[in-house]
């Protein structure tokens, strides 16, 4: 599918169907895998599954401009630490987050090279691609990926920026719910 993404009208796709019940997890997989140039991910909870993770951290290693975006403000907080346990690998890798300001960021999106992109319910969490009943809208449709990278770019100017120097420095409590939140993140 990577290979092929430029051209790829929309279309609707669920995680529930006869054949497989994680489609989501393979779409967002085999795009993670293919990109050549960048990954643009926003997701109100980030809690992936270990071969998710692995992608993301492959593709930042072979200098993809890999960056995050998700809510400085949580509804739910356990997801909130269960993500923030692992920001220090994902930084190390070569990943940039940036948490989102003004108020809660529910959008979930990805833009993979400004060629594909992808809306819809799933978060980039284990619940999301392996448990709930989730629909995306998948494209390679020109003007809905340009439209998309725009936004997110837009949401970077309210966004701060999650440094390695000032990751480092947080906190013990912060750290502990982290820890507790990286326990749960199966759950979550």
């Amino acid at each position: 599918m990577p290979a092929q993404r430029g051209r790829l009208a929309p279309t609707l796709v669920s995680n529930n169907t006869r054949t497989c019940r994680h489609r989501i997890h393979c779409l967002y997989s085999d795009a993670f895998a293919g990109a050549r140039e960048r990954i643009f991910l926003t997701t109100p909870y980030f809690v992936p599954d270990l071969l998710t993770q692995r992608r993301l951290i492959r593709a930042a290693r072979r200098g993809i401009d890999v960056r995050l975006l998700v809510p400085s403000k949580s509804d739910v907080p356990i997801t909130r630490w269960a993500a923030q346990a692992y920001y220090d690998v994902l930084m190390t890798a070569g990943m940039r987050i940036y948490e989102y300001q003004p108020r809660m960021l529910h959008a979930k999106t990805a833009v993979i090279d400004g060629d594909w992109a992808t809306v819809g319910t799933a978060n980039l969490d284990y619940r999301s691609f392996f448990i709930n009943y989730e629909l995306v809208l998948s494209s390679g449709e020109p003007g809905f990926c340009s439209q998309l990278e725009q936004h997110f770019l837009n949401d970077l100017t309210e966004s701060l920026p999650i440094t390695s120097v000032n990751w480092k420095r947080r906190r013990w409590p912060g750290r502990i719910r982290e820890a507790f939140g990286w326990i749960m993140r199966r759950w979550l």
